[in-house]
């Protein structure tokens, strides 16, 4: 389905674009918060990864999936960002939400977990993306498109533009940093 949306799109169609937007943007958004760690920036970031996309979709060739090409672009864009704005060394990962009386903190919700439960798996995501945002920007960008968005290491090499062995290896080197 996505290959006659690619091709109306590249053709012109700016419906056939927006259909294709709206599919991946959840996962476009997520690569983005991934590298740079805050929402806010995360959606500016995904926003200008997808003008980049509509405008670069002629040159998209089909040698590779168009997610590993549309993950190509994110991933740069959002490096990109970090290196604009290296004086920012601080990000938040824990956003509050502004109360009229008070500030809450954002929660997950679930059917089946216990509050405790629900503690314990916050404590050890944030631990997690503590860490995550202490590794260089290259090691972030690897550990999110292998291990959270699941993409191969050829697939990561296309995105990345470097040979799958140096994919493995800044792969290792950031799992032991992390």
């Amino acid at each position: 389905m996505d290959d006659t949306r690619i091709e109306k799109a590249k053709a012109g169609d700016i419906r056939a674009f927006e259909e294709l937007m709206e599919e991946h943007q959840k996962a476009i958004y997520n690569v983005a918060y991934r590298i740079v760690g805050n929402y806010d920036d995360a959606s500016d970031v995904a926003q200008d990864a997808m003008i980049k996309i509509f405008k670069n979709l002629s040159y998209f060739e089909e040698r590779s999936k168009f997610t590993t090409w549309m993950y190509r672009i994110v991933t740069n864009t959002a490096l990109d960002f970090l290196k604009k704005n290296r004086r920012n060394k601080v990000i938040s990962i824990d956003e509050t939400i502004s109360g009229e009386e008070n500030d809450y903190g954002k929660q997950l919700a679930s059917d089946e977990a216990t509050p405790q439960e629900l503690v314990e798996q916050d404590e050890r995501k944030q631990a997690v993306l503590k860490a995550l945002y202490k590794l260089t920007p290259e090691h972030r960008a690897v550990l999110v498109l292998r291990d959270i968005n699941g993409l191969s290491y050829d697939e990561i090499a296309n995105v990345l533009m470097c040979s799958e062995g140096t994919v493995k290896s800044r792969i290792n080197r950031a799992r032991k940093s992390l």
